[in-house]
């Protein structure tokens, strides 16, 4: 054998790629006029999230969110076609420390009512068995709350989360009551950094992971006469490629062509919280109906 291939073999050997265990996620997600698909790789400590949103009217820029989790976790977000980032660290609820503006409590309460029932159905997917089951979710806004009362129904099936890390999967004895301080409010001058409390009913079945669900949202919105109108939103989403195994270590790093700056020139929405995909797209639907 010639030295070169020699040593090409014995350095393949001795110096294997760095890499971590976790799992490989490719979803494609649609809602009216928009369509996502997303790679995610999740690893015991860190994801990178991949996307480019197809819009009517074009394609946005490729981008790229990785996150290092620990007591506060730190994100960078990743322009790819610009070789541009912005770094920010997180505080335990996954928010911007940075960005975090004062918030004050509106008065009212949110009260959301989740009720998961399995169907009895199976179907296969990527290896794994999947449930077939319809969530529906009843959010009631009291008097003087900030967000919207709607009503969702969610024909979804779910594998078994524990395919993915231990900090991604659906915590076991959710249900009861659970009370939480703080929900996302409205933008508008009357709930300016107002918070609800929010109150949340849970029964049923566990879920697990999502492989394809479709939603449909139906809610009241307040015209400006007044008057009130019904609008309903349906949307999907479905894994197309989960592979679990080993990932390369190199994906959670910034390249080192990149740049860091203030901000990102091809976003212009606020950075998205640690979250998972369809939570992301999902808050996003609901922000346009408020």
């Amino acid at each position: 054998m010639p030295l070169a291939m020699l040593l090409l073999y014995v350095t393949t050997l001795t110096s294997p790629t760095p890499s971590i265990e976790g799992v490989k996620i490719v979803t494609r997600q649609i809602t009216a006029g928009f369509s996502d698909t997303r790679t995610e790789y999740l690893a015991p400590d860190r994801l990178r999230n991949e996307w480019q949103s197809q819009m009517r009217d074009g394609s946005g820029p490729p981008m790229a969110t990785i996150i290092m989790r620990g007591e506060r976790d730190r994100v960078f977000m990743l322009d790819l076609a610009a070789h541009e980032y912005i770094t920010y660290e997180t505080d335990p609820r996954g928010s911007n420390a940075a960005m975090k503006r004062p918030m004050v409590d509106s008065g009212g309460t949110l009260k959301i009512t989740i009720a998961n029932t399995d169907t009895g159905e199976r179907k296969e997917f990527f290896g794994h068995t999947a449930r077939h089951i319809i969530t529906r979710e009843t959010r009631v806004a009291g008097p003087g709350a900030c967000s919207k009362s709607s009503v969702s129904e969610t024909d979804g099936w779910y594998i078994d989360s524990s395919v993915m890390p231990e900090w991604h999967q659906q915590k076991k004895n959710s249900y009861g009551v659970v009370v939480a301080a703080e929900v996302s409010a409205g933008s508008n001058d009357k709930c300016f950094n107002k918070v609800d409390k929010i109150e949340v009913h849970r029964s049923g079945v566990e879920t697990g992971f999502p492989v394809k669900v479709t939603t449909t949202l139906t809610n009241e919105v307040t015209q400006p006469d007044g008057g009130t109108r019904t609008l309903s939103s349906t949307w999907g989403s479905e894994v197309m490629e989960l592979k679990e195994g080993p990932l390369e270590l190199t994906l959670f790093d910034v390249p080192r062509d990149f740049r860091r700056v203030d901000s990102l020139r091809n976003w212009t929405a606020k950075p998205p919280r640690q979250q998972t995909t369809w939570e992301w797209v999902k808050e996003k639907v609901q922000e346009m109906l408020k």
